[in-house]
């Protein structure tokens, strides 16, 4: 009893620390540069498994951000697979988001994105190769009004595995962000490292944990994103008739 309530004295204070280290990283610099945060990612589909080849989803998600105090954004994402051969998987998806602007409100945004993914296994491994190209954009805000078009690309590696006779998988994935922008040079920005664990619940659904690490590059501040996710998804399987 006495070394759990140590343990809970000495993260406490490591926590106490880190907090202070936030502060003292935006106080320290006169435009007020947040250069660390702590998120908290919460969503919830529903997957409709059309065949073995076809899939559509849709989702609901909800973003937090300044040390998970504040929304960032939510979200309504509607998405499709498809999946000729076992080895390539194709897929788009539809994001309509609101983005907390704090003293503007809640601007609505919209983001497309256009996937090819490339998996294959060994033994109880299993990796995919994603590349994701996507844009979005700002609804009812013009060029004129200084809103542009935002588009790149994704690069993404991914390892699993599929424990025996458990229906828990870890992964671990990294995945590099390419952005392009008006009057800017196509360059990699944000480099993000993602460790999960996976849980089927067979005809209830899969819940995921993960916790990513988000750092930014090539910047005058880079920021350090620390994200803490909860994702459960249900499946429907619609059998062919014989």
């Amino acid at each position: 009893m006495k070394k759990l309530k140590n343990k809970g004295i000495l993260f406490l204070l490591i926590w106490v620390a880190w907090m202070t280290n936030v502060e003292t990283s935006s106080a320290q610099n006169s435009t007020t540069v947040v250069t660390s945060d702590f998120e908290s990612w919460l969503s919830v589909g529903l997957r409709l498994k059309v065949h073995k080849k076809r899939s559509f989803e849709l989702s609901e998600g909800l973003r937090l951000e300044k040390n998970s105090t504040q929304i960032d954004q939510y979200f309504t994402n509607l998405g499709i697979g498809y999946s000729p051969f076992k080895f390539i998987e194709f897929g788009t998806a539809f994001r309509f988001s609101q983005y907390n602007e704090e003293e503007n409100g809640y601007a609505p945004h919209y983001r497309i994105n256009v996937d090819v993914a490339f998996k294959h296994k060994l033994k109880r491994f299993s990796f995919n190769y994603r590349l994701r190209y996507q844009f979005r954009n700002e609804l009812g805000v013009t060029s004129a009004d200084g809103d542009y078009f935002k588009h790149g690309f994704r690069l993404r590696a991914k390892a699993s595995y599929n424990i025996k006779k458990i229906p828990l998988e870890p992964s671990l994935s990294v995945e590099m962000f390419n952005q392009y922008e008006k009057y800017t040079l196509p360059f990699f920005d944000k480099l993000r490292v993602t460790a999960a664990l996976a849980y089927d619940f067979k005809k209830f659904g899969k819940l995921k944990l993960f916790y990513s690490l988000e750092q930014e590059v090539f910047a005058s501040y880079p920021k350090t994103t620390s994200i803490v996710g909860l994702g459960y998804v249900y499946t429907i399987k619609i059998k062919k008739k014989k």
